[in-house]
């Protein structure tokens, strides 16, 4: 947002910890006249410019809201500069590097978050540094990062966010924490470890499990609805590597008992590409014994009790059932195989389980999902 000099003057008063009492004092006048100017009832006389800047760590350009433009490239080098000098242990060279840039370009919001990280680096590097630069740059680190969320820039939001609840966390503030977590209810760039500290602080390790294990689940979906996609037609791998993609979802299924296990279907029709009516009939018998059976619950060992289906979503739906009959029935694919015994005698055990079923009512209008 595009402040007034009156808001500059408040934003860099605050940032400095200086009541406007202060400020005046150290300026040689009024408390109102520092009122006056920060509502901009009134401006600094052009004498007291200098001495302002000064006093508010900044420069006149940035109080009169004149700024440079930063190039991401020209960002680039001088941010390779500033981690260059630190880890040769010129730290305190490299810090007074970084402040004249977030002087010289206040307004950049990208500068501020590589400063954090430039920062970030000074407290992990091996040069000797004491409580005091410590302190320091945590300090400076909230700040920025409070710059950066006041910003709602787009692309680094979720990473002020994730950085203020961090810092947070080191400070014991979990109220603080728990209300900037919450600014991602979607958990969007996964939040997850930063809620687990949280509920660890407070000496909720149920919580703190729960949340991993509803995590663990939704990533072991995610993985494998990627390799799904690798079995895919589009993608069109080679055999051998789709046997290797098959075998990975085979062991996910095993371990973890997410999914279903239905990736078999994909390799059946790439076996009859080749011509190997054997071994797509393999993966088609596999298909509709998973098809006719009740599916395993999560395991237990590894999932929350809460994230276990029903009894009722463990079944593969009527309608989900009739779907792979009918694409086996009429897919041009399977062609060869339906005059084949082994053929009929799945298609038939798939009929047989939906009219078994014909009757009941309240079944799920597809597989089982979270």
């Amino acid at each position: 947002m595009d402040l007034k000099i009156g808001g500059r003057i408040v934003e860099r008063r605050k940032a400095k910890g200086m009541t406007q009492e202060q400020l005046a004092a150290a300026l040689g006048i009024s408390a109102p006249a520092v009122s006056k100017w920060e509502t901009d009832s009134s401006y600094p006389d052009i004498t007291l410019l200098c001495p302002l800047a000064r006093v508010l760590d900044t420069d006149v350009d940035s109080l009169l809201a004149f700024e440079e433009e930063l190039s991401e490239e020209a960002l680039g080098q001088y941010m390779t500069e500033i981690i260059g000098k630190a880890g040769r242990g010129c730290i305190p060279e490299a810090e007074e590097q970084l402040n004249k840039l977030l002087r010289r370009y206040p307004s950049n919001v990208s500068l501020k978050f590589s400063a954090v990280s430039a920062l970030t680096f000074f407290e992990i590097s091996d040069s000797a540094c004491g409580k005091e630069d410590k302190a320091r740059w945590t300090k400076r680190k909230k700040e920025l990062c409070q710059q950066v969320h006041d910003s709602r820039h787009p692309g680094l939001i979720l990473f002020a966010v994730s950085m203020l609840a961090s810092l947070a966390l080191a400070e014991n503030d979990l109220d603080r924490a728990e209300e900037l977590l919450k600014e991602n209810p979607a958990n969007t760039g996964d939040f997850t470890p930063l809620w687990v500290r949280l509920y660890l602080k407070r000496g909720e390790r149920d919580k703190a499990l729960g949340t991993v294990q509803r995590e663990l689940y939704n990533l072991v979906g995610k993985v494998q609805s990627c390799l799904m996609s690798m079995l895919g037609e589009g993608i069109d791998l080679e055999q051998e590597k789709k046997l290797e993609v098959y075998h990975v979802l085979q062991r996910l299924d095993e371990s973890f008992h997410v999914g279903g296990g239905l990736a078999g279907s994909v390799l059946a029709e790439a076996y009859l590409k080749e011509g190997d009516t054997g071994r797509a009939l393999d993966y088609l018998e596999e298909l509709a014994d998973r098809l006719t059976r009740q599916q395993e619950p999560p395991n237990p060992l590894l999932f929350a009790p809460e994230i276990a289906p029903t009894p009722e979503k463990l079944k593969w739906s009527r309608e989900f059932r009739q779907v792979i009959l009918q694409g086996l029935k009429k897919d041009a694919c399977f062609e060869p195989l339906r005059g084949q015994e082994r053929f009929q005698a799945l298609v038939g055990r798939l009929e047989e389980s939906l009219e078994e079923n014909a009757g009941k009512e309240g079944e799920q209008n597809v597989g089982y999902k979270d």
